[in-house]
C-alpha cells in the first residue's frame, strides 16, 4: 500500500513542467526506491526526524548535498544537510533548538543533545528571477554574492548548487532520488562537474573552485575538462572569498583524512600559489621530495585512526617548513633571539596573508612553532630543554612532535625527551598544587574559578552585608 502511494507521487511529480519560475528548462529525473541504494536505515536518526517534522509541518523537506552522494556511493556521511519549503522565520517556530545563522544566505542550525548540528536551508531561487528581486542577490563589484535570500522551488534550488553530484535530492516521503541536474550519471562515471557555466559559477562564489578539488581528491573522481580550465583559469579570484570562509575551508581538509590529495590538487590548479605562497614555492622547488607531503600523509593516517586535532596543531603542521627559523639565530644563552622572534612573525605573516587566523589561534602556533625550534635547537647542543620551554604549550608540542617522529622515522629520542620534559613537568605542577591546597582534576588541568557567593542587601538601605 505504502510503496503504491510512492510510486502514484513520483509518477505526478514525473509530469511536473520541465521550466523553472524564470521559464528556464529544466532536466527531471525521480528514481524510486527500487532503483537506487539509499536506505533510510542508514540516514542519521535526527537528520530523519528533521524532515518529518517539516513534513508534518506542512512543507516539502528533502536530505540534499554531500549526505545523498555519500549515500549513494557506499559511504557514511559526515553531515547532513537538509532543504525545505519553510523559510527561517518558520524553522524557529517549528524547533525550539534552531538557531538562524549567515548574512550571505540564511541558514538553520538545528542543535542535538550530544553537540550535534543538523544544518537546514530554505530553497533558494532561480538565478535569473533572484537578481530582479529586491529580496534577492546582492553582488560586490567582481561579480561574488554577498547576500542571496530569496526563495524558490526544489527544482530552482537544484539548479543553484556547485557540482551535479551534490545536486541530487533524497524525498522521505517516496524514498525516492531526486535528480535535476543529471547528478546520477556523473555520479556512476566517477565525474566532477559544474552544474552551471563554470566561468559564472567560480565567479559568484569563488569556494567552489576549492570545492571541486576536494571531492575530486576524497574520491578519486576525475574532474571534468571544462571545469578544469575555468578553475585554472580562473584560480586568482579565489582571494576575492572573504578570508575566514577560505581558512574554514582549509581547516576541513586538514581535519578530513584526505588533505594530501586536496592539497596536490590544488598545487596543480595554481590555487595554492594565491592561498599558502610561502609554501607553494618551496614545493615547486623540492617537488614530491618535499617533507610537507609526508607530514600530511601522517595527519592523514592519524585523523583516518580517530584522532582529532586542535587548529594550531593542524595548521602548525600545515606551515610547518614556513615558519621555522635558521640556526644562526640563537643566542649564547641557547635561546632564540628576539631576530629570530621577528622572522617567525613576518614569515607567519606571509604564509597567512590570504586566510583569517584568529589571534589566539596565531599566537598558539606561533608558540608551538618557537618550542618545537628551540627544542630541536638544543637537542642539537646536546642540552636539556626542560626550564627553557613554555609548560602552557606542552601538549600542543607533543602533538606535532609526534606527528613529525612519523612522517620521518628519524630522531625519535626527540619525542622520548619531550615526553619525559612533559611528565616531569606536570608531575612538578600538580605536587606544587597539592602542597599549597590546590584541588586539581584527573587532566592536571587547573580548578575552575569559585564565583563568589552574592552578599545580601540589607532591608532598610543600600549597603550590602549586615542589616545596620
Amino acid at each position: 500500500m505504502i510503496a503504491a502511494a510512492a510510486n502514484l507521487i513520483v509518477a505526478l511529480k514525473n509530469k511536473r513542467s520541465n521550466t523553472d519560475s524564470a521559464g528556464a528548462p529544466l532536466y527531471e529525473k525521480i528514481i524510486p526506491r527500487a532503483e537506487h541504494p539509499i536506505s533510510r536505515k542508514n540516514i542519521d536518526k535526527d537528520a530523519l526526524r528533521v524532515m518529518q517534522r517539516l513534513n508534518k509541518h506542512g512543507h516539502e523537506a528533502y536530505l540534499v548535498g554531500g549526505a545523498v552522494r555519500d549515500l549513494y556511493i557506499g559511504k557514511t556521511p559526515k553531515d547532513y544537510d537538509i532543504a525545505t519549503a519553510a523559510t527561517p522565520s518558520r524553522l524557529r517556530k517549528i524547533f525550539r533548538n534552531c538557531r538562524i545563522i549567515g548574512r550571505r544566505f540564511k541558514i538553520g542550525h538545528i542543535y542535538f543533545h550530544d553537540g550535534k548540528i543538523i544544518e537546514v536551508a530554505t530553497f533558494r531561487q532561480s538565478a535569473a528571477k533572484a537578481e530582479k528581486s529586491t529580496k534577492g542577490i546582492v553582488r560586490s563589484e567582481s561579480g561574488v554574492i554577498l547576500r542571496d535570500n530569496a526563495y524558490g522551488t526544489p527544482q530552482e534550488d537544484a539548479r543553484r548548487r556547485d557540482l551535479t553530484i551534490n545536486g541530487l535530492f533524497y524525498d522521505l516521503k517516496t524514498f525516492s532520488v531526486l535528480d535535476y541536474v543529471d547528478g546520477v550519471k556523473d555520479l556512476k562515471s566517477n565525474i566532477v562537474r559544474m552544474i552551471s557555466d563554470p566561468d559564472l559559477s567560480f565567479a559568484e562564489d569563488p569556494v567552489r573552485m576549492l570545492r571541486a578539488l576536494r571531492h575530486a581528491g576524497r574520491t578519486g573522481f576525475r574532474i571534468e575538462d571544462r571545469t578544469m580550465d575555468s578553475i585554472i583559469r580562473n584560480h586568482s579570484d579565489i582571494l576575492q572569498a572573504n578570508s575566514s570562509r577560505l581558512l574554514e575551508e582549509l581547516l576541513k581538509d586538514l581535519r578530513s583524512g584526505a588533505a594530501a590529495p586536496f592539497f596536490k590538487a590544488i598545487l596543480q590548479a595554481h590555487l595554492m600559489g594565491d592561498l599558502l605562497p610561502v609554501l607553494y614555492a618551496q614545493l615547486l622547488d623540492s617537488g614530491s621530495s618535499h617533507p610537507f607531503w609526508r607530514r600530511i600523509e601522517t595527519l592523514d593516517d592519524r585523523v583516518r585512526g580517530g584522532s582529532e586535532f586542535s587548529s594550531p596543531i593542524s595548521l602548525s603542521m600545515l606551515l610547518y617548513t614556513t615558519l621555522f627559523t635558521e640556526e644562526e639565530f640563537w643566542d649564547a644563552s641557547q635561546r632564540i633571539s628576539p631576530l629570530a622572534m621577528k622572522q617567525l612573525h613576518n614569515n607567519f605573516q606571509k604564509s597567512t596573508a590570504a586566510i583569517q587566523v584568529s589571534r589566539r589561534d596565531t599566537e598558539r602556533i606561533l608558540q608551538i612553532a618557537r618550542n618545537l625550534s628551540t627544542f630541536n635547537h638544543l637537542l642539537r647542543k646536546a642540552r636539556t630543554p626542560g626550564k627553557k620551554l613554555d609548560k602552557n604549550y606542552s601538549r600542543d608540542v607533543l602533538d606535532c612532535l609526534e606527528l613529525e617522529v612519523e612522517s620521518t622515522g628519524e630522531r625519535p629520542e626527540m619525542l622520548l625527551e619531550w615526553s619525559r620534559t612533559v611528565q616531569n613537568n606536570e608531575r612538578k605542577r600538580q605536587a606544587k598544587r597539592a602542597q599549597n591546597g590546590d584541588p586539581e582534576d584527573s587532566t592536571g588541568s587547573p580548578p575552575k574559578r569559585r564565583r563568589r557567593r552574592r552578599r545580601r542587601r540589607g532591608h532598610g538601605g543600600s549597603q550590602g552585608g549586615k542589616n545596620n
